[in-house]
């Protein structure tokens, strides 16, 4: 056994005892079978690979996701499918927002029955940009059920501001992800005013992670593809070891770069590459293709990062 892949299984080992709340949670992709059904088979792939990395935690389903493509069935059927096959070996989120604050009720109320850590609320599905109406919205989902929260910034009306009202309304609130043009000034912001144990989190593909953890941020969430990087990246640094963290970040970075340009397909033919998923199917997108050239691109990215794999 390597050094990565024992640092992966006491990662595991670690968080099967006591769940983590800070780290790499990782938004994961929805795999499609060709026909574009959810593949089964391959969620519950992807939920051991993560596992396996050493992810600190999961969310399931969320942007990243292709949640809005989703019918409540198959979000429901497939969230249970997550946490069943993760069998508490990693702490999983469970994402409950809707179009409206009852079916985002529903959504936790499920979330908490079938066993998930904690709830990952994005904005309405509506848009919703009234700062009284998303209050109402996170507050009437924390009002169904005590598991830890996390709310994501996904439209403009969700300042910083608004987060840290929310915090002091809703004492589950566990951790924020910020998603803001200008992230890494968040975090220290969060990180400055926050009155009680609040979690900086952040998103952008794990474009800043190195900076951010400068900056005391409690992760990142970005996507699946290269997680047990991210995670190995996110293990050094807490260790003590910042000089190879930067080295395996500035490794790390071009991918993040590439997805900036490429959207989400990038993460699934990662993961198909990395053999977890069958195909590389997306339900509702208009930045479907890579060209010749980022496939290219990507085998040089893969090609230095190889060597750091856990899984």
């Amino acid at each position: 056994m390597n050094r990565r892949v024992f640092l992966g299984a006491l990662a595991v080992a670690a968080q099967a005892k006591e769940k983590v709340w800070e780290g790499i949670f990782v938004i994961m992709q929805t795999p499609f079978l060709d026909n574009l059904e959810i593949d089964e088979t391959s969620l519950r792939k992807e939920s051991g690979f993560l596992v396996r990395g050493g992810v600190h935690g999961m969310v399931w389903p969320a942007g990243a996701g292709e949640s809005i493509s989703l019918s409540q069935r198959e979000r429901m059927t497939y969230s249970k499918s997550v946490v069943d096959e993760v069998k508490g070996r990693t702490t999983v989120l469970i994402g409950v927002h809707g179009a409206n604050k009852f079916e985002a009720m529903e959504y936790a109320r499920y979330a908490e029955k079938i066993g998930a850590d904690g709830l990952h609320a994005l904005g309405p599905t509506s848009g919703i940009t009234d700062g009284e109406l998303l209050t109402d919205y996170f507050t009437s989902i924390a009002s169904v059920s005590k598991l830890p929260m996390c709310i994501q910034v996904s439209n403009g009306g969700m300042s910083t501001d608004l987060l840290l009202r929310l915090a002091d309304k809703i004492p589950t609130l566990k951790i924020l992800k910020l998603e803001s043009a200008d992230v890494p000034h968040d975090v220290s912001r969060v990180v400055r005013e926050r009155k009680r144990p609040l979690i900086p989190s952040t998103g952008g593909g794990a474009m800043n992670l190195y900076t951010e953890m400068e900056r005391q941020s409690g992760g990142t969430m970005a996507g699946a593809g290269l997680a047990d990087i991210q995670a190995e990246i996110w293990d050094l640094y807490h260790a003590g070891k910042k000089k190879e963290s930067r080295e395996l970040f500035l490794k790390f970075l071009p991918s993040a770069v590439l997805e900036r340009r490429t959207s989400y397909v990038l993460q699934k033919e990662i993961l198909r590459r990395r053999g977890i998923f069958k195909t590389i199917q997306m339900r509702n997108t208009s930045r479907f293709f890579m060209d010749a050239a980022d496939l290219r691109e990507l085998d040089l990215i893969l090609e230095a990062l190889k060597p750091h794999y856990r899984v």
